[in-house]
């Protein structure tokens, strides 16, 4: 791979943007389509047969094209798959970013709501990708991309990422993963579950704010030792992130938290003020292992890769202590080990902002309010709590028209009759928007809450790109609706957003008219 070459006749390489253990990436220029984009060339792991290299390249290519149904704004899109006389390529499309890890590299443990928020994002990925029967399996900080614009994108599927993808590389003994972060019945049972995801998820938020991982160790046999012997040391900065994460580190799939616990949890701590300042941290370059699956067939061979296998779409079973004993021997009598590179890669989409769900409580039973918010009195139709120097000049008894001292953020909050169907009401709204450089990010129902939510940008004139996000709250007899529409300049988007959730996270309707 050289600057300059042609792929496919159609993708010029610019310049290498990563490097990792089974490929690399680079910016191209989509001379079709007059566009930049990340090519990634999947390298064949050394030391398969030639048998088992056509396997894994016949299945690189399948999955990628199984993946790129995947529509969600949380997840890279693959644009094209290109099969390759020696190894495949895949094109994503390309927007500037920073991994998770960069930034904890950078910055030192995160604050938790800040974590959280993040965590909501991933979390809405996974699930989009389990909606359409695949699985990630190597959720950590190095694939969770953190877009220039605020985004959070989940990036780097592997070479399978569907049943038929799994049970094809686990024939041949593979096992692709990040040690740091494979939960125990991969390592233990050779088996992939949704709820490995969601383990690799809680891997990931300890790594974001204690500034390591849960199981680091100075080896990766050390490491996958320690993965099997119970839950890790609790984390000290996590604060009310705690419960999450210790919820999401239990080794049996069974007991684990399900999403809508996850979704509820983060959000609880979302509304938390960040009142801790983040500490430096060292990097880890957190290496990708291959290790035999544990069964009772001949020893697999164990192959260096960046990817896991993905989902065998089982309910959680429990793990069995006699596979245990057959694993961790496995695992000490030494794995190879590839070092993984940053994709830097992500869609242009949506950040998922935390959406609080509707409010149902009475009016008479207020929740406490984040540190430095009031409750807002002006309106007859609901109340709501808002950072106490923010500006609610030409607001009435109908609507809210708030803003940050500088004039933004701003926020606005007004009732409409509920519609029939509030997707196409928004559709037919952006028919007759009408602002200057209008992009729509999103219209859609998201599947974790059950109101529809508008997003996109626009050229604000002395101000550049504005993101904006129309949230529909349905009051409870159904006979209206209440927008909640968040302005912000779409660089300070992803910083915002927790001052959205603060805000939303207190709204309620008032009964009365």
């Amino acid at each position: 791979m050289t600057e300059g070459q042609l792929v496919a006749g159609r993708y010029r390489l610019l310049r290498p943007l990563a490097a990792g253990g089974m490929g690399g990436v680079w910016l191209g220029h989509d001379e079709g389509g007059d566009m930049l984009v990340a090519l990634k060339k999947c390298a064949i792991p050394d030391g398969l047969t030639a048998d088992e290299q056509d396997l894994f390249r016949v299945w690189t290519v399948r999955e990628a094209r199984a993946f790129a149904v995947v529509g969600h704004p949380n997840v890279v899109r693959t644009l094209d798959v290109l099969p390759g006389d020696d190894a495949p390529w895949i094109v994503m499309e390309y927007v500037p970013s920073r991994s998770l890890q960069q930034v904890i590299d950078e910055t030192g443990p995160l604050p938790p709501p800040r974590v959280a928020g993040i965590g909501l994002a991933v979390l809405e990925a996974l699930l989009a990708v389990r909606r359409v029967g695949l699985l990630h399996l190597d959720v950590k900080p190095g694939n969770v991309l953190i877009a220039d614009d605020g985004r959070v994108v989940l990036t780097d599927f592997g070479p399978a990422v569907t049943t038929e993808g799994v049970r094809a590389l686990a024939t041949a003994g593979i096992i692709l993963g990040s040690p740091k972060y494979l939960a125990p019945e991969r390592l233990l049972d050779g088996v992939a579950l949704p709820e490995s995801d969601l383990w690799s998820l809680g891997a990931t938020l300890y790594h974001a704010v204690e500034g390591r991982p849960p199981f680091e160790r100075d080896t990766t046999a050390a490491t996958l030792l320690a993965l099997t012997e119970g839950p890790p040391a609790p984390p000290d900065r996590a604060g009310a992130l705690a419960p999450v994460i210790a919820g999401l580190l239990r080794i049996d799939p069974a007991d684990r938290l399900d999403p809508p616990a996850v979704e509820s949890g983060l959000r609880a701590v979302v509304r938390q003020p960040a009142d801790r300042p983040a500490l430096a941290a060292p990097a880890d370059p957190t290496p990708t292992v291959a290790t035999p699956v544990p069964t009772p067939k001949p020893t697999p061979k164990p192959v260096p890769a960046e990817k896991p296998p993905a989902v065998v779409p089982e309910r959680s079973h429990r793990v069995r202590p006699r596979r245990r004993q057959v694993a961790v021997l496995a695992a000490t009598m030494g794995v190879l080990v590839a070092l993984v590179g940053v994709l830097a890669v992500v869609r242009p989409g949506a950040q998922s902002a935390a959406k609080p769900p509707p409010a149902r409580e009475s009016a008479r039973s207020r929740p406490a309010v984040p540190a430095g918010f009031s409750w807002y009195t002006g309106s007859r139709l609901f109340e709501i709590a808002l950072p106490s120097r923010w500006n609610t000049a030409g607001s009435d008894a109908a609507a809210l028209r708030a803003r940050a001292p500088g004039g933004l953020p701003q926020l606005q909050v007004y009732a409409q009759p509920a519609p029939s169907n509030a997707v196409a009401a928004f559709t037919a709204q952006e028919a007759k928007i009408g602002l200057a450089g209008y992009r729509r990010i999103r219209i859609e129902e998201p599947p974790s809450a059950p109101d529809p939510v508008w997003e996109f940008t626009y050229q604000q004139p002395g101000r550049g790109v504005m993101r904006v996000m129309r949230q529909l709250m349905t009051d409870q007899p159904g006979r209206r609706v209440f927008v909640l529409e968040w302005r912000s300049p779409r660089g300070d988007w992803a910083d915002d957003l927790t001052i959205f959730d603060q805000i939303v996270s207190t709204f309620r309707p008032l009964s009365g008219e």
